[in-house]
């Protein structure tokens, strides 16, 4: 076989196993591990970015910095990879206490906590994915400053996804919200989730400005 169409066998083989799992009949995975897997396809793009800069003598300036960077979103993409399971993990626990007894008092008083519980970490599971996606894309903003020009489109693209994943996230963030009792706790994440967003969108209204001045 040919080293082209080496390449190709792997790259369709690699792509298929976690979209497959999506697609099942069952409720997870679903969006809000699709929102943490684009945040870490976003942490790739710059990863890429920085490997196709470092050690180009036109890119000499940019690149201290860039070797600070890249570890960086090895590290967020880390955690967005573990997040992808447990968001999954969160959901199937939401259910399962949906599922517990009722019958009695005391059984109706620890299925009420379970839940609220429950549904307290499967916000907070997203609102951590949202939170690092940001951070990917601060750093996305970055490399699309000094970068790789010739990648800029890539960057551009990786910040779309990482926009998307914190947008993503507050989807699961804001239909969990709606049923725990604790209000304090509901304000609180959504000013932090409505702040997260507008600083996405900035992050990337700014990501896209870049690549339209060297388009000009």
């Amino acid at each position: 076989m040919s080293e082209p169409a080496t390449a190709e066998t792997v790259l369709s083989s690699s792509i298929g196993t976690f979209a497959d799992l999506v697609a099942e009949g069952t409720p997870s995975p679903g969006g809000g591990s699709v929102s943490a897997y684009c945040g870490v396809l976003a942490a790739s793009l710059g990863q890429m970015v920085c490997n196709l800069t470092i050690g180009k003598k036109k890119y000499a300036e940019s690149e201290a910095r860039l070797l600070i960077i890249k570890p960086d979103l090895e590290r967020l993409s880390a955690r967005l990879r573990e997040l992808i399971t447990e968001d999954a993990a969160s959901f199937e626990a939401v259910l399962g206490a949906y599922r517990l007894p009722k019958e009695t008092d005391e059984q109706r008083v620890v299925r009420t906590e379970t839940i609220q519980r429950a549904l307290k970490n499967a916000v907070e599971v997203p609102l951590q994915t949202a939170e690092l996606s940001l951070e990917v894309l601060m750093l996305l903003r970055e490399i699309a400053e000094i970068g790789n020009s010739n990648a800029l489109s890539d960057v551009a693209v990786g910040a779309q996804l990482a926009q998307t994943a914190v947008r993503g996230a507050s989807y699961n963030i804001a239909v969990n919200l709606d049923s725990i009792s604790n209000q304090e706790f509901v304000s609180t994440t959504r000013r932090k989730m409505d702040e997260l967003i507008d600083q996405s969108r900035t992050m990337t209204d700014q990501v896209e400005a870049r690549i339209q001045v060297q388009k000009s």
